[in-house]
């Protein structure tokens, strides 16, 4: 586990589905011109309900080519929607406002959880072929039947906002993250000087992420901001790598062939 506990950069693209496609490979072009050739792509087999990404031939040819490249392809969810928050007013806060609605296994039962995970691996490593060892919920949320669930599935991994879980190892790894929230003027302008001071407070944290979404390049502003934030944290000397990396290799090679 010595590996794990090295200053480590973790740079994520979220939402990965054939409708943000363009938006990723932006990111991927932006991260080779900084020398950043591993990162970790969340991949939701059906975007909101949505055509599996399966039948889009062309982008699981990518994903794969991805892959073979060194990338680490993650379950993201299912749908990437909720179907309904429940509870008091700090709950429909998280699962509405918050969320923007999208916290798939915030609030998920055993069961549910466990067929979403069963159904989406069944797209990702099935019929499409993939490599996937780990899962993120939408939005970093998961609820305790949920996280049993990827531990019954012999996922090796999962994440929340603030830790990488070894769920094979019943291992939590500290890991803060850096992300941008684009939804209007106002979040990308306060994003960006958070994500600078953000940064700033964990430099010396051993395992640092920094975490994209589509919308992030959109905006010239938070694009500029996202490079330089990976810019900052390879001049400190951390070694960019994925998720996947983080995982003794032996779980990884079980968590794959299962």
């Amino acid at each position: 586990m010595g590996e794990a506990r090295e200053r480590r950069l973790v740079v994520s693209f979220h939402d990965l589905h054939p409708g943000s496609r363009r938006a990723c490979e932006r990111f991927l072009g932006l991260l080779a011109d900084l020398g950043v050739t591993r990162t970790s792509l969340l991949v939701v087999p059906c975007w909101h309900g949505g055509r599996p990404i399966d039948e889009d031939q062309g982008f699981v040819a990518w994903l794969h080519a991805l892959a073979d490249a060194g990338h680490d392809i993650c379950l993201h969810g299912f749908f990437h929607r909720a179907d309904r928050v429940s509870g008091g007013p700090v709950q429909r806060f998280m699962g509405r406002i918050y969320t923007n609605s999208e916290g798939e296994f915030y609030q998920i039962d055993g069961p549910t959880a466990a067929r979403r995970v069963r159904e989406g691996l069944a797209i990702l490593r099935d019929r499409a072929g993939l490599p996937v060892v780990g899962f993120t919920p939408p939005a970093w949320l998961l609820s305790a039947a949920g996280r049993q669930a990827l531990v019954e599935a012999g996922l090796a991994y999962t994440t929340t906002f603030g830790e990488v879980d070894l769920l094979q190892q019943d291992l939590r790894l500290p890991a803060p993250t850096i992300v941008y929230s684009c939804r209007n003027a106002w979040r990308r302008f306060v994003s960006r000087l958070w994500v600078r001071f953000w940064g700033w407070r964990h430099r010396h944290a051993p395992l640092l992420r920094i975490a994209a979404h589509p919308g992030d390049f959109a905006d010239p502003k938070v694009e500029a901001s996202f490079v330089r934030q990976v810019s900052r944290a390879l001049a400190r000397g951390r070694v960019a790598s994925s998720y996947r990396d983080l995982v003794p290799v032996s779980a990884s090679v079980a968590a794959s062939a299962r």
